[in-house]
C-alpha cells in the first residue's frame, strides 16, 4: 500500500464586534502572510455593506484556498442589537466543540488556551482575536 500524505488547509474565523480575524492552518502550522482581518464597510446601507463584506470574504477564499472553514462562536455576548446583527452572519463553531477537538480544559476562557493550542503568535492582531481564529483553524484540522 502506498502512503499518501494529505495536507489540509483550514481557515479559522473569530468575530469581534466590528471585525473578523482570520488565520489559516496548513497541517498543524499557522500560515503567515495571508489576510489577517476583515472589517465591514462603513457608511453604506446594510444591504450594500453585506454585499461588500461577502465580496471581501470571497477574495480571502480565493487567496487562502481552504479545504475547510471553521467560524468560532462567541463565549458570551454583551453588545448592542446592531453589533449582534453584524456578527450573526459570521459565527458558527461552538467553543465547546473547539475545546473537545483540541482536548482543552473545559474551564477558563477559551482565549486563555490560545498559546497551548495554536502556538506562538503569527502575524498581526493575535491578541485582538486572531489567536482565536488560529485556534478555530486548528480545531478544524483536528475534526
Amino acid at each position: 500500500m502506498c502512503g499518501i500524505l494529505v495536507l489540509v488547509r483550514v481557515l479559522g474565523f473569530n468575530c469581534g464586534s466590528r471585525e473578523a480575524y482570520l488565520a489559516a492552518d496548513d497541517d498543524g502550522e499557522i500560515v503567515d502572510g495571508l489576510t489577517e482581518r476583515l472589517q465591514p464597510p462603513v457608511g453604506l446601507e446594510a444591504g450594500e455593506a453585506l454585499t461588500e463584506f461577502i465580496d471581501s470574504v470571497r477574495r480571502v477564499l480565493r487567496e487562502v484556498k481552504p479545504d475547510r472553514i471553521e467560524i468560532l462562536l462567541p463565549e458570551t455576548w454583551s453588545a448592542a442589537y446592531r453589533q449582534h446583527l453584524d456578527r450573526a452572519t459570521l459565527e458558527m463553531l461552538a467553543h465547546a466543540t473547539a475545546r473537545a477537538r483540541l482536548r482543552l480544559p473545559r474551564t477558563g476562557r477559551l482565549d486563555s488556551h490560545v498559546i497551548s493550542a495554536a502556538g506562538a503568535a503569527v502575524g498581526r492582531y493575535w491578541a485582538a482575536g486572531r489567536g482565536l481564529a488560529a485556534l478555530a483553524a486548528k480545531a478544524g484540522g483536528a475534526a
